[in-house]
């Protein structure tokens, strides 16, 4: 994973390095998540003063793709595991010495 990019004023305040051992992103080095600020806002201004973008912004919004998780057959199972602070089978190597390994190696 190059970066984790964390948007408006949840991103701002968030603390990277609860937030990893939370489990809220996957393991990764912590330099490696960044506070991008009003993304919504500068996505907003660069749709208005620049077409080339309003018709990027049109041609993304047409290709999207929905997917229904509540269909796929382990959803449930890997959403209660997705559930564990931190996740129940996904290892953490940068949370050694930040975490106990009796927390991180609980699976």
């Amino acid at each position: 994973m190059d970066k984790v990019k964390i948007a408006g004023a949840f991103g701002t305040h968030v603390d990277r390095e609860k937030a990893l051992i939370m489990g809220l992103f996957p393991d990764c080095e912590i330099d490696k998540i960044i506070s991008v600020g009003n993304a919504a806002g500068d996505g907003a201004r660069a749709a208005l003063i620049n077409r080339k973008k309003r018709e990027e912004a049109n041609w993304v919004s047409r290709n999207v793709e929905y997917i229904e998780l509540t269909v796929e057959k382990d959803f449930q199972q890997q959403f209660m595991e997705a559930m564990q602070i931190p996740h129940m089978k996904d290892e953490f190597p940068h949370l050694k010495g930040i975490v106990p390994d009796e927390i991180l190696d609980q699976k």
